[in-house]
């Protein structure tokens, strides 16, 4: 059986070994959105993104039980599952339809190394792999 472990939204991930991994976050390239992936670590690395039939995400709990499902048939023993919208600061994002910016505090989303700094996408340098 292939033991499901809950992260809590800010939890940091394993960095080595073999696990599954349900993630939900907000969309890269459209922070307007929810995506929600299967990844598979270890002995072949493989991602899917949750969504059904007609396109549209899955509800979080189904995609926990189909991704442990999936885990056990790959012979997975562990699942981490994490929400990272459902932190406060993430679940006031998500009211404001993906605005990073309202009230007193801006979020501040800097990473000197790739070059990137502020909340707004639009900071992101040219050829940053950010859609314009």
């Amino acid at each position: 059986m292939t033991e499901i472990i809950r992260l809590d939204a800010h939890d940091p991930l394993p960095e080595t070994g073999s696990f599954a991994l349900v993630i939900r976050r907000f969309g890269e390239d459209d922070p307007n959105s929810v995506v929600t992936e299967i990844d598979f670590f270890g002995r072949h690395r493989t991602m899917s993104v949750a969504v059904g039939a007609d396109g549209l995400p899955l509800p979080w709990e189904d995609v926990v039980q189909g991704a442990q499902r999936e885990a056990r048939e790959r012979g997975y023993a562990v699942l981490y599952a994490v929400d990272r919208t459902a932190g406060r600061r993430e679940q006031q994002v998500l009211r404001h339809h993906g605005d990073h910016s309202f009230g007193p505090s801006v979020l501040v989303d800097t990473d000197e190394e790739d070059g990137v700094r502020g909340s707004s996408m639009l900071d992101r340098p040219p050829g940053a792999g950010f859609l314009r």
